[in-house]
């Protein structure tokens, strides 16, 4: 076993994560960047209270057949839908636009996602994992965090060659059916792979797993995790609100890259790469004042601050071993160049693209689930040997 730092949340009332974006709110006419960063804590706050993970939903899937995780994730799916379809309907508020992530239907997002499912089996966490766990200050995720920044700046670096692949074009539910009937559409899908998660677990186990313990309209009675897909999908739409664009971290790791490639004074003439000419305004501009850089290093702060308030705290400290920092290095690298590939991670792609009504994020999730698997396989097999 590697050495880990675990931190158990603190147990505070529900009521006062419901609170919380209630703080964002009041910022909503500022568009200040200070709200930007605030969104992002509370993004990282929720995903440390509530011990929520992409990867592990993915994980009992595959490993178990238990699909509870998954159906806390297609809540969030429906909730961010529900949301984002009707602020995206509307256009804009204030002065503010707001654009959903619509992508082509290409080849490098099954060959990205597969990447990226792959990755975060071997380092134990997706995107927004790892960043929860530097907030929680465990040592692995440092190591999966650098080779992040290395894997999505060479993704950069290839951009030409990834936008060159044969591609369909961009399909948006909610452009082609309008809101009503984009949003029967969207739902109705996620309400048959609801049922067919339900179906899934009965044939393996004689009880279904409950994301309630008794009434569903009892949100105490509610599991940790639904709270969590339900509070992420609003903070989602209040992202989308505030910066007119849903929320996303892949395409911070070519820019955090470059940024510190330009910083240590590395031989990299970015301005020349096909990334580089396309993103030339967003690369020149200062770290804190991009709106991914903020909510970014806001989900860092939001995740140490519930770690700090922790009153339960845990550490155990065993002897260093090699394997699982390979592991976290390995599955980072892939990670990063995927993400950046295919368009997004699990964030971008996968949950803001589903709620913006895009059909790249379902293309994504079947290469990502089938990435998991294999990269389940592989480490089984590297960890027995």
């Amino acid at each position: 076993m590697n050495r880990i730092l675990f931190f158990y949340p603190f147990q505070k009332s529900f009521a006062l994560i419901l609170l919380m974006p209630l703080l964002a709110l009041s910022l909503v006419l500022a568009q200040t960047n200070m709200a930007l960063f605030l969104v992002g804590a509370l993004l990282g706050a929720s995903l440390n209270y509530f011990q929520f993970g992409f990867r592990t939903c993915s994980h009992q899937l595959l490993t178990q057949g238990r699909t509870l995780g998954i159906r806390a994730v297609l809540w969030m799916l429906a909730l961010s839908s529900v949301l984002f379809f009707v602020l995206l309907s509307i256009g804009s508020i204030n002065g503010q636009p707001m654009t959903g992530f619509v992508q082509p239907l290409s080849l490098s997002v099954v060959a990205g996602a597969f990447m990226f499912g792959v990755g975060m089996q071997l380092a134990n966490g997706c995107t927004s994992g790892t960043f929860n766990k530097l907030g929680q200050l465990q040592p692995l995720s440092l190591s999966s965090f650098i080779f992040l920044l290395i894997g999505g700046t060479l993704a950069a670096y290839h951009n030409e060659f990834w936008r060159s692949v044969p591609a369909l074009a961009p399909v948006s539910v909610l452009e082609q059916f309008g809101l009503t009937s984009g949003l029967v559409i969207q739902l109705g899908f996620i309400a048959l792979l609801y049922w067919f998660a339900i179906i899934k677990e009965k044939n393996n186990f004689t009880e279904v797993s409950q994301l309630s313990h008794s009434s569903f309209w009892k949100i105490s009675d509610w599991h940790p995790w639904l709270k969590a897909g339900l509070v992420l999908a609003g903070l989602n739409a209040l992202l989308l609100l505030l910066s007119g664009q849903p929320w996303s971290i892949a395409n911070v790791f070519p820019y955090w890259g470059l940024k510190i490639s330009d910083g240590l004074h590395f031989p990299v003439d970015w301005q020349f790469w096909s990334y580089g000419i396309s993103h030339a305004n967003r690369l020149e501009s200062a770290v804190l004042q991009d709106t991914v850089s903020l909510t970014t290093l806001g989900l860092i702060f939001g995740a140490l601050l519930v770690t700090l308030l922790a009153k339960n705290t845990q550490q155990e400290a065993t002897q260093f071993t090699l394997k699982p920092h390979l592991f976290a290095v390995v599955g980072g690298f892939i990670m990063g160049y995927g993400s950046v590939i295919a368009f997004g991670c699990n964030i971008g792609a996968f949950f803001s693209g589903i709620g913006s009504g895009s059909l790249h994020g379902w293309l994504w999730a079947i290469a990502a689930l089938a990435g998991n698997s294999a990269g389940i396989y592989l480490k089984s097999r590297l960890v027995s040997r």
